[in-house]
């Protein structure tokens, strides 16, 4: 399969590939496409495990539309992916980053990392 846009010059092949896996149908909906990386912070019921907060680096957008369709990517390693989704109009919405990791050519979902509704 090949995608039916141009993608910026920062998307990697491991991440070319969860989006034709997991956003095919809804390519032309995203808004936003960009990286992240983790901030963390100090947690204050539980010193033992940081808050840890996404924090946009580089991001190209796509369409402009009122209500927004944004994915972020970190690339961990060969194998490992977050990925951070906002979707919703200014000052409202739904923010989740997920964890996956490739297993015989398809992403596999291991765990939700952060969940949130603004």
């Amino acid at each position: 399969m090949n995608l039916e846009i141009e993608l910026p010059n920062f998307i990697t092949p491991l991440m070319k590939q969860w989006l034709i896996q997991f956003k095919y149908q809804e390519l032309k909906e995203i808004t936003t496409l960009g990286l992240f990386h983790w901030d963390f912070f100090p947690n204050k019921r539980k010193p033992e495990k940081p808050r840890r907060i996404p924090r946009l680096d580089d991001w190209v957008t796509l369409i402009d539309s009122s209500f927004k369709r944004s994915v972020y990517f970190l690339e961990v390693d060969a194998k490992t992916l977050h990925v951070f989704e906002s979707s919703g109009i200014s000052l409202a919405g739904f923010k989740i980053t997920k964890e996956y990791i490739l297993e015989a050519e398809k992403f596999v979902e291991t765990r939700i990392l952060m969940k949130m509704i603004s």
